[in-house]
């Protein structure tokens, strides 16, 4: 049995959200008759119901329907799924398909490719593909910050903080990159590179910083107290990304309590959020509150679409183990390693619930 731990903090993600993907599609292919099939796949994407939308890209294909559109849609259902290696072939099948065009369809599938090639492992073959979108889009910030992950995890340090201070110059202000490079660094073992991202951007941009931008950026800073005290007057506000991190606060400062009561005065005064109910889950989970983590985990389920889908349903194994109930666990397991067969560390626990 294993303690959860989840991905706890909200950070921008620099490659485009499956939803954004399944617009930028319904919207390229024109919403033609023939490209039935293909629309109702991207429109099954959009629920995260990957495997249907698999049966209907392959339809889409046996009908002849736009090669270059179905192929990246099959690579974003495959990623979804968490098949890294199908999501490759297939992401380079729709680059091939668009028979050299440089679109901005194209390069969106090229940042995919480089995502499916991160999610292996294959950091060399990531780096080729960010360096070719610089090559032709010099000023493609999120090209820069990717490649520096991608280098980081080759361990080229120098050529890591390169990337990460051309993406800075290309626009400064931007806070989401700076906190990125951060827990970026931070997981390579270079934090004080890192938090010094941090510090530099808040010296220059001191006076223009909001309350909350600067909660976030002293939570980073490892300084809760006055994370704490910049963020405590959001705790009935509306902005999902404030109150996780403010819960987030109170869970370094020890008190799990409140953070369950952050977590959930935002969830009783606005629309559910499955990323706020996945952390409210983790953090009764800590408490010992494992009938109301798995409560937590079932509400964020129930949203269906969410792209914390995967996690929340994990996590509702792990939270229905920990209640004893190993049956419903082992069956749980089973269902989810029918949607997500490549997850290892679900593989790794359904061992252990066999002998429960």
């Amino acid at each position: 049995m294993i303690m959860i731990e989840g991905k706890k903090i909200m950070h921008t993600v620099r490659i485009s959200a499956v939803v954004i993907a399944a617009a930028l599609l319904l919207g390229g292919c024109g919403k033609k008759p023939e490209n039935k099939n293909l629309l109702a796949g991207m429109e099954l994407v959009e629920q995260y119901d990957f495997q249907g939308a698999l049966d209907s890209f392959d339809t889409a294909l046996l009908n002849d329907e736009d090669l270059e559109l179905v192929y990246r849609g099959r690579g974003i259902a495959y990623m979804g799924l968490g098949n890294y290696a199908e999501a490759e072939t297939a992401f380079l099948e729709s680059i091939k398909s668009a028979q050299g065009r440089a679109s901005e369809l194209v390069y969106d599938t090229n940042y995919y490719l480089a995502s499916a090639y991160m999610k292996q492992g294959k950091y060399a073959d990531a780096e080729a593909v960010y360096s070719a979108i610089i090559g032709l889009k010099k000023k493609e910030k999120d090209a820069y910050y990717m490649r520096a992950c991608a280098v980081l995890r080759q361990n080229r340090y120098d050529d890591a903080v390169a990337d990460f201070e051309k993406a800075f110059s290309l626009d400064s202000g931007d806070l989401d990159l700076v906190t990125d490079a951060y827990v970026e660094m931070q997981a390579a073992g270079f934090g004080e590179q890192g938090k010094s991202y941090i510090q530099d951007f808040m010296q220059k941009r001191e006076k223009e910083l909001k309350d909350g931008e600067k909660g976030i950026m002293y939570y980073y800073l490892e300084d809760y107290e006055s994370a704490r005290k910049y963020l405590d007057p959001f705790v009935n506000g509306n902005d999902a990304s404030l109150s996780m991190i403010l819960g987030q606060t109170y869970e370094k400062l020890g008190n799990m309590n409140y953070a369950a009561v952050v977590y959930q005065t935002y969830l009783g005064a606005n629309e559910p959020d499955a990323a706020i109910y996945n952390s409210l889950g983790i953090c009764l989970m800590h408490q010992e509150k494992y009938d109301e983590a798995v409560e937590a985990f079932e509400n964020g389920i129930a949203m269906g679409s969410s792209d914390y889908l995967q996690e929340l349903k994990f996590n509702r194994i792990v939270a229905s183990e920990y209640t004893g109930d190993f049956s419903q666990a082992r069956t749980m397991m089973e269902e989810y390693l029918q949607i997500y067969p490549d997850d290892a560390r679900a593989k790794k626990e359904y061992e252990f619930l066999k002998t429960r």
